[in-house]
């Protein structure tokens, strides 16, 4: 073990007079080898260990080693960023705000990420024209978001409106950006512009993992429930694929479906009904099946568990109401429309048979597909005039589709 390697683990031990003697020596001695074996190894570090670390440095800088700080903006460590910034932040005059908007400008990608965190903190406007580019056009993510931050605190109206522009972009990687930016800006006007920009998105999943980070999806299910439940099911069918399943905790997911439960047992909304569903149907495979949760910490384990279990426990006249209650939310929207059908097959809800068959005189390709599919899978179509269904339909594959769905009958 290197004498850096054993600063670390010092400095992350238990023993507090060790742990600060090692702090104190990092800073001192400027010693930016041992803050990257800190970096490399924070993600291996359990949260306790990372607050402890955080306050044996922020007890070790003072007013006569601060400065020593600018060696270690070289490199990005996200775990002790605040510590960082907020402790150059403490001792800030003309002479640093300067230094720091120099390397928002000139230094390296590490710097200039710590130098916009550092504007969030001293929100002096002459950064602001830098911010706006980095936040809107760089591809690190880090550093888009901490200008994004920063310029949120600044109040830079513009930005906003540039932003909120943007996510009318035919662009979705553009759009993600943008609902990046009003997220980290923390504008809670943007709410209903993100859920709209979701909607109408091909990276709905992307998007909607992001509408929680500046509101609670516990609060928006309660206030804005139709979209809020929009957003809840795209998070549900990402999990374990498009978004880690440890922002369970961040989500408030336990938290958002009890309410959800009993806010069902006496409003009985179609449209909650469909989400619970498929909060049953996702939990069940998240719980039961290794791939997903193989590389999860005990914590998300446990959470992921408890959250089925919270499900599964429901009485059985519960879920028979959710069942009957679904097949009203076939006379809703088109995504609401999809997210029914997939619960009606998944659990073989018979009884929504009249009401599939309905969608087959929509106008939406899409719909009239999807509801054929799902009568194939819950009974039969062979007694449908399948010329009549292909006559409404105009895209070649999926009257492919349909021809398939037929063979057979």
């Amino acid at each position: 073990m290197t004498n850096n390697e054993q600063l670390v683990k010092d400095l992350t031990a238990k023993d507090e007079q060790k742990a600060f003697a090692a702090a104190k020596e990092m800073i001192d001695g400027k010693n930016i080898e041992a803050f990257q074996i800190l970096a490399d190894k924070s993600e291996f570090l359990f949260d306790f260990v990372k607050n402890n670390v955080n306050k044996r440095l922020q007890k070790a800088i003072n007013q006569n080693n601060y400065k020593n700080l600018f060696s270690f903006l070289k490199v990005y460590a996200p775990d002790f960023e605040d510590i960082v910034v907020a402790s150059l932040a403490k001792y800030a005059d003309e002479e640093l705000t300067d230094e720091m908007y120099d390397l928002l400008e000139n230094g390296t990608e590490s710097e200039k990420t710590y130098s916009a965190k550092y504007f969030s903190y001293i929100p002096d406007t002459i950064s602001a024209d830098l911010l706006v580019d980095y936040a809107l056009n760089e591809d690190n993510e880090a550093l888009a978001f901490n200008a994004a931050k920063a310029l949120g605190v600044m109040k830079i109206d513009s930005a906003y409106e540039k932003a909120v522009k943007m996510l009318k972009s035919e662009d979705d990687f553009d759009v993600l950006k943008a609902v990046k930016f009003l997220v980290a800006y923390e504008d809670k006007n943007a709410i209903d512009a993100l859920f709209e920009a979701m909607e109408n998105s091909s990276m709905s999943e992307n998007i909607a993992g992001e509408i929680p980070y500046l509101e609670s999806l516990l609060t928006l299910v309660k206030t804005k429930k139709e979209k809020a439940l929009l957003c809840l099911e795209n998070i549900l069918s990402a999990f374990g694929e498009i978004l880690p399943l440890n922002q369970i905790f961040n989500y408030e997911m336990y938290d958002v479906l009890s309410f959800l439960i009993s806010d069902n047992q006496q409003n009985k909304n179609p449209q909650t009904a469909a989400v619970l569903l498929s909060a049953l149907a996702r939990f069940d495979t998240l719980a039961n099946n290794e791939e997903y949760t193989f590389d999860e910490d005990k914590n998300t384990k446990e959470e992921v568990n408890e959250i089925f279990k919270l499900l599964k426990n429901q009485q059985e006249y519960f879920w028979n109401a959710q069942k009957k209650l679904v097949a009203a939310e076939l006379d809703s929207t088109p995504v609401r429309i999809s997210t029914a059908l997939q619960m009606i097959v998944e659990f073989k809800i018979k009884d929504a048979e009249a009401k599939i068959k309905e969608l087959l005189d929509s106008e939406n390709e899409i719909i009239i597909c999807e509801a054929l599919s799902a009568l194939k899978q819950i009974s039969s179509i062979k007694d449908l005039d399948k010329n009549k269904i292909l006559s409404k339909i105009k895209d070649g594959n999926k009257k492919a589709l349909i021809e398939s769905l037929f063979l057979g009958c």
